[in-house]
């Protein structure tokens, strides 16, 4: 579930390479068994939008309940507050109000998911990766995260996976950004790295 990431843009096969395959890989491999795999990621998606109405369809909150409901105890992963963020504006007061609005969009996302089904799914969400440091993201995507993390706590099925703290010096290999300034998604190397913090965060 979630924005782009979660869909794999960036990297040189979405299909394969994004880390929702590569985790899913890891999932089938520990089983030993197939495990279902339900896509639902869209690029773009905000809080808000994950949330509101659709004009093509239900939102990605609605069909996200269903495919969890259809599915008891499931496993799912979940990127969400990057648009949040980059949809904000330029002032720190529009920054503050656009974290602020997605603890809340969040915290009832979280909540409509964990009721899901019984058993509760797993759900573990991405932090946000800071594709700029040494610049005003730095403030920003570290309160985001804040904000994220102080939600997840208050869900006893939600787990953080530390995106951010996998690209901590690496920024130039995991992130397109340092060759392509208008790029803030990921390359191949730093999906391996977002699927590895997945793994590491169950």
């Amino acid at each position: 579930m979630g924005d782009s990431l979660a869909v794999g843009v960036g990297s040189s096969n979405p299909q394969e390479l994004g880390y929702t395959p590569l985790h899913h890989e890891t999932l089938a491999e520990e089983t030993g068994d197939e495990v279902p795999l339900i896509r639902l990621g869209l690029s773009g998606e905000t809080s808000e939008s994950f949330i509101g109405d659709h004009p093509d369809g239900d939102s990605q909150l609605v069909r996200a309940e269903r495919s969890l409901r259809e599915n008891p105890g499931s496993f799912a992963t979940l990127s969400l507050g990057g648009n949040d963020l980059i949809s904000a504006g330029e002032t720190d007061a529009e920054r503050e109000a656009a974290i602020t609005q997605y603890g809340q969009n969040l915290d009832y996302i979280l909540g409509v998911l964990g009721d899901a089904s019984e058993p509760r799914p797993d759900i573990t969400m991405l932090a946000l990766y800071n594709p700029a440091p040494g610049s005003f993201t730095d403030e920003w995507t570290g309160r985001m995260n804040e904000e994220m993390r102080a939600v997840a706590d208050r869900h006893e099925n939600v787990a953080v996976a530390a995106g951010d703290r996998a690209f901590e010096g690496n920024e130039e290999e995991y992130a397109r950004h340092s060759e392509y300034p208008w790029d803030i998604h990921p390359t191949d190397a730093g999906y391996r790295a977002l699927a590895r913090a997945f793994e590491e965060a169950r």
